[in-house]
């Protein structure tokens, strides 16, 4: 459900539609032969099962996957396995929230009293500081009773009116628009002015209005917990990665929804990543306005993070990144050379960076002063 633990963000700057497209070139021998060595070095220290990595742009193109889907039957891990993607469905959520601002069904300015009824600062919580991460509400997966009752049952009944049990038992975090800082309450409640304004489930506005558009043919906003096939099976071996590992494939998709709920495919986040950073779906205005990155604190590293609407940044590159028991997802890229960047891990918690830990080296050997 959540997104970078040790490092969070987005930062910005404009990035125009004519943005170079990756070049076709394959990667170099030397670059296949790290990303190899990433991936296993990550694999072995997180006990990960297996591993997906693509990489697109002008220092080469390079797909591959390590490991096994099943631990099991050992059967290979492929790139058409489906899987769950967590907090990248932020970035869905908020471009059909942004659509619907578009088409003037709603504003950013809106407050979500509005829509939701006992939000603690509800009525100073705008539209906008919830897309961006500036609310202040408190998160929902930070408390102590739900981790414990999720980890033990996650195919536990959930849903908006438990979100708002919780809000009640913690006092907000900050002050609306008073600083960034990552909730997932936020995203929950975007999904109930998503139902509001436009009268559908979230799952069929986002169907309809993005997959549908894209053409992603491996995505969907599932309702129940199986996962379309091929899938890889998904792990988890406690909150610190030391326990047994448990096959946790099947999640209930409600706890998260819009949240963290959705299911894709390597070759879809690669197309998607592409569409969010450029604004495929969005009008340019709206599209500049979802590239205002707020700076998150990242005490003792030098890269810097921050958030916009929908959309992080880490130093140079923009898009998002998820986890949840059983997965870790990110899909990024890179404007200034049109660079992309996915990966998927098939063990997580939900506060986990396999993926990330995977992409950051890269990244920096094959664009140095990017990250």
């Amino acid at each position: 459900m959540r997104r970078l633990t040790w490092i969070f963000g987005v930062l910005g700057f404009a990035i125009g539609a004519s943005a170079p497209m990756a070049a076709a070139a394959p990667l170099p021998p030397d670059d296949r032969r790290f990303v190899d060595e990433t991936a296993a070095s990550v694999m072995q220290e997180q006990r990960v099962p297996g591993v997906s990595v693509g990489v697109w742009g002008p220092a080469g193109n390079y797909v591959n996957t390590y490991g096994v889907r099943d631990t099991d039957t050992r059967t290979p891990l492929t790139r058409q396995d489906h899987v769950r993607i967590a907090s990248i469905t932020k970035s869905y959520v908020a471009t059909a929230v942004l659509q619907q601002v578009d088409r003037g069904r709603l504003r950013l300015s809106d407050t979500i009293d509005r829509f939701v009824r006992g939000v603690p600062n509800g009525g100073q919580i705008t539209i906008a500081q919830l897309v961006g991460m500036r609310a202040g509400t408190y998160d929902f997966t930070m408390d102590a009773a739900f981790g414990r009752r999720f980890a033990a049952n996650p195919l536990m009944k959930f849903g908006v009116r438990d979100v708002l049990r919780i809000l009640k038992r913690h006092k907000p975090s900050f002050r609306p628009g008073a600083r960034v800082q990552y909730s997932d309450t936020n995203y929950i409640l975007l999904g109930v002015v998503l139902e509001k304004v436009t009268g559908r489930s979230p799952e069929s506005v986002i169907q309809r209005d993005i997959i549908d558009r894209l053409r992603l043919r491996g995505t969907s906003f599932p309702t129940r917990p199986a996962l379309p096939r091929p899938f890889s099976h998904g792990y988890y071996a406690g909150d610190d990665g030391t326990g047994p590992v448990r096959d946790y494939t099947e999640v209930n998709p409600g706890v998260a929804w819009t949240a963290g709920g959705m299911v894709s495919t390597l070759d879809d986040l690669r197309t998607w990543g592409r569409a969010l950073a450029r604004g495929t779906l969005l009008s340019k205005r709206l599209h500049a306005r979802q590239l205002r990155f707020g700076p998150i604190p990242n005490p003792g590293s030098p890269i810097k993070i921050g958030y916009g609407l929908g959309i992080f940044r880490l130093g140079r590159w923009i898009g998002h990144n998820g986890a949840i028991y059983g997965f870790s997802t990110v899909t990024m890229y890179l404007p200034r050379k049109g660079a992309q960047f996915v990966a998927i891990a098939n063990l997580s918690t939900n506060f986990s960076s396999q993926t990330l830990d995977v992409f950051v080296p890269i990244a920096r050997r094959l664009y140095p002063g990017s990250v």
